[in-house]
This record gives C-alpha cells, sequence and structure tokens, in this order.
C-alpha cells in the first residue's frame, strides 16, 4: 500500500513539471501556423471583385469580338427557278482594257476592269420602280464613260447618261430615280456602261452590260421588309432572289458606314455567287484595309 502511494506521487510531480512545456510547445506550434498563414495571404492578395463598369467593358469586349463573325455571315442570292439570259445584244459582265487607264498607274501592263454588278447568265430581278444601278471601275479612267438603259418596245434609250473624266476607281452608282427613269413590271431592260477612247470611233467602245427587270412583289413579302430591321433586308431580297434589291440594300448600308469592314466582306461574298471575283477581291482589299485602321 505504501508502495502505491510513493508511485502515485511520482506521477503527480512528473505532470506537473511536464505539463506546461507540452502546453508552451503546442501553443508555440499553432502560433507559427497562423503567421506562416498570415504570410500566404500578404504575399497572395485575393483578386478584387470587378466593378460594374468593368464588367461592362468585358461584356462589351466579348460582343465586339463576336460581331465581326456574326455581320459577316454570307448573303445567299437564290435566284428564282427559270430566269433565261437577258435578251438582246449583251456584251457580258466585265470587260478589260489598257487603253483608258489614266497616269501612270505602277504596272505598264496593268489592266483596267470595268464591270456591272449583276448577273451575265440571268436576268436580274427588281421589285423596285426607280432601282440604283452599280458598276464598278478597278482603276481610274481618263476614257468618257456612257451608261444606257434601253427595252425592246422603244427606239431611244430610256437613260444615256455621259460622265467626263477623270473617274475615280471603285464601285460606282447611277440612281434611275435621278433621272426619271421609271421602270415596268413585266418589261426586260438591257443596261450598258461604256468605255469611250474615241467618241468618233464607237466600235472601240469597251462594254460591259447586263439586264434588268421588275417584278411585283407580294403582300407576304412587302410585309416581311416592313417588319424587317435594316441590317438584315440585304438577306431578306437576296433570299427571295432579288438581286438588284440585294446589291442595293447592302451598298447602303455601306454607305452609311463606310468604316465598317464586314459590309464590304458582305458584298464581296454576293458578288462572288455571280461569277464577279475581281471586285469581291478589291472589296475584300478594301474590308482588310479599314480593319487594321480600326485596330
Amino acid at each position: 500500500m505504501k508502495h502505491r502511494r510513493i508511485l502515485a506521487g511520482m506521477i503527480v510531480v512528473t505532470l506537473t513539471i511536464v505539463l506546461p512545456y507540452a502546453v508552451s510547445a503546442a501553443e508555440q506550434r499553432e502560433s507559427q501556423a497562423v503567421d506562416h498563414t498570415n504570410q500566404e495571404q500578404k504575399e497572395t492578395p485575393p483578386t478584387p471583385a470587378a466593378t460594374p463598369s468593368e464588367t461592362s467593358s468585358q461584356n462589351n469586349a466579348k460582343v465586339a469580338n463576336n460581331k465581326p463573325a456574326a455581320a459577316a455571315a454570307t448573303l445567299s442570292y437564290k435566284p428564282p427557278l427559270g430566269l433565261g439570259a437577258p435578251t438582246g445584244l449583251i456584251a457580258g459582265g466585265s470587260r478589260g482594257t489598257t487603253t483608258c487607264l489614266s497616269g501612270n498607274f505602277g504596272n505598264e501592263n496593268a489592266a483596267l476592269m470595268l464591270s456591272v454588278l449583276a448577273p451575265t447568265d440571268h436576268i436580274g430581278l427588281t421589285v423596285h420602280e426607280q432601282p440604283s444601278l452599280y458598276w464598278y471601275l478597278s482603276a481610274p479612267t481618263g476614257c468618257q464613260v456612257e451608261v444606257t438603259l434601253t427595252d425592246e418596245q422603244t427606239v431611244e434609250p430610256l437613260l444615256d447618261l455621259n460622265l467626263s473624266p477623270p473617274l475615280k476607281p471603285g464601285v460606282q452608282r447611277v440612281r434611275l430615280a435621278d433621272h426619271g427613269v421609271h421602270l415596268t413590271p413585266g418589261v426586260q431592260y438591257q443596261w450598258a456602261v461604256a468605255l469611250v477612247p474615241d467618241p468618233e470611233h464607237r466600235s472601240k467602245d469597251i462594254v460591259a452590260a447586263s439586264g434588268i427587270e421588275r417584278i411585283e412583289a407580294t403582300e407576304t413579302f412587302r410585309a416581311e421588309l416592313a417588319q424587317a430591321d435594316k441590317t438584315t433586308i440585304p438577306a431578306l431580297y437576296a433570299e427571295a432572289g432579288l438581286w438588284y434589291d440585294a446589291v442595293g440594300a447592302i451598298s447602303e448600308l455601306i454607305g452609311a458606314a463606310p468604316q465598317d469592314p464586314t459590309l464590304r466582306m458582305q458584298r464581296a461574298a454576293l458578288l462572288g455567287q455571280v461569277r464577279l471575283p475581281e471586285i469581291g477581291e478589291y472589296e475584300r482589299k478594301l474590308s482588310y484595309q479599314q480593319s487594321r485602321l480600326g485596330q
């Protein structure tokens, strides 16, 4: 019994001596762990929450990055079945020459390309009484340019427009409304653009030409146009097979926003569908230049 009391006393003395040291060591380890955690937080500050203005800017950047892909969607031109080739003497959609170049264009072998923005293998359609006619010059010209519009019923041209040089390169437009010309539904018209190197010898003219016919729009289509946003109107015209109206609508958008490269890409894609690759390439170059300037 005495032996047990001695053993218990020794245990109490040992615990009294060791326990404070154990508690002190544990507290020291906990303090070191807390200090280490605090040091990590100081070295790696938390990512601040985006402010409303920063969030708006990020969202706008995402929209801007996605916008070109959406806006550059190809216009799908679908000419109605049964459209024949233009009647009468049609000289084709594009012509090249070296005689009408204005000044030194940088290459003595360069050719001046003249084109009408129109199909050459079928009649292009419109629902407008006074549409615009578009044509193209690849380089400056010093020659006189003549734009004519004729039909099978009249001897004299309905339009005989003379444009004096110099003329700059690019896509050109003639508004029939500016000249009091009206198209009758169901009548096939021929229109032509001619470079005139020698007014005394018109057999030397370089001519590009095609046809145009006005048709009546259905009530359903008119309702679709009335409800459509102006940016979608070119696609509606193209899907309906209305060539001149599709070209006119996308060209109007380009005129309103000439620095928007995606609109020119749309017109280039549209022209490629009627075998006018030269103009499409010109439009793509302009689009690329404008996108570079906008960066």
